[in-house]
């Protein structure tokens, strides 16, 4: 009973997780300045922004959707933020409200997949470009600065030995969590990938469920954005370029199903963590930057695969 229990546990761990430990021991014995804790700490410091992403993205692809507007929605709540401060508005205040108006540009995507019955690859694609476009509108194409300590506060000050934007990660992770877990809201999520019918069936309002959804995803992503903001010090309207691509890489190698919705936003951490260490490594261990988008390509490719592999193996 004991090995049965043990496999079970063992068989809920992503396959990634388990590339993720074979990577850090190669990089540690290529480069001995790898496995050090300013690397490792590094490491995490460069991946917060984009591990809020992921977590908002895990919860689209639960519905079998895809959000390609996350990443400049990041870049927009930069943007926006600094703005308003320029305007005299505080920087705190005007987070807040780069966070609420992220919110209700995920509320507009869920509005135009739910009630438009428009594909999700296909609205929030429009989306991207129309928040691209203000955000480059706002700042007539370049950074825009707006001098502030409270940038250093979350960035820098640190709690048991990290800044607070990684506790502010980790309290979005408890958030999503806690909403996908142990929520009928996070249960109806999981519902539209699993049995969208059945929750018809059951009475539940799904269009409501996607708009909420997509909503949701918004205000995790201005969350990244308040991370990205204090990191660069600067409204950047590229800042989040890409990361759309990458949060989805990530969901889907910490083992969330485009097909099935299923997955877990723990499993995402993993995948956040891998390409991060695979871009890390290689710096580290001095990969010519020409070579390394091909190889971290091939890396999260191959780990898709394996994951995939392992899935069909265990359902048999």
């Amino acid at each position: 009973m004991k090995e049965t229990t043990f496999m079970t546990k063992m068989k809920k761990i992503p396959p990634v997780a388990y590339m993720l430990i074979i990577l850090v021991v190669v990089f540690s014995i290529l480069s001995p300045n790898y496995l050090t804790f300013s690397n490792l700490r590094n490491i995490l410091i460069q991946v917060t922004p984009l591990m809020i992403v992921a977590f908002g993205q895990t919860c689209i692809v639960l519905t079998q959707g895809t959000d390609l507007s996350l990443g400049a929605q990041v870049s927009f709540a930069t943007v926006f933020a600094v703005w308003l401060a320029t305007k005299g508005l505080p920087i705190q205040a005007g987070i807040l409200l780069a966070m609420v108006a992220t919110t209700v540009i995920g509320m507009v995507n869920g509005i135009v997949v739910a009630c438009g019955n428009v594909p999700p690859f296909i609205a929030t694609y429009g989306m991207q470009n129309i928040v691209n476009s203000i955000s480059l509108m706002l700042t007539a194409g370049a950074s825009i600065y707006f001098a502030s300590d409270f940038y250093r506060v979350i960035a820098e000050v640190n709690i048991i030995g990290l800044p607070i934007m990684i506790w502010i990660a980790v309290l979005t992770f408890i958030l999503v969590w806690l909403v996908l877990n142990k929520t009928k809201f996070g249960i109806c999520i999981h519902g539209i990938g699993g049995n969208r019918e059945a929750l018809e069936l059951a009475g539940i309002n799904v269009k409501l469920v996607h708009i909420r959804t997509y909503a949701f995803a918004g205000l995790v992503a201005g969350i990244a954005g308040a991370v990205a903001l204090c990191r660069v010090e600067s409204g950047q309207p590229t800042v989040g370029s890409g990361w759309e691509f990458q949060a989805v890489a990530a969901t889907l190698l910490g083992g969330s199903s485009l097909r099935e919705g299923k997955g877990n936003v723990t499993g995402t951490i993993f995948g956040v963590l891998l390409i991060q260490v695979i871009k890390n490594g290689l710096n580290v261990v001095g990969v010519a930057s020409i070579m390394q988008n091909a190889i971290i390509g091939s890396i999260v490719l191959a780990a898709i695969i394996i994951d995939a592999l392992v899935r069909a193996l265990a359902d048999k």
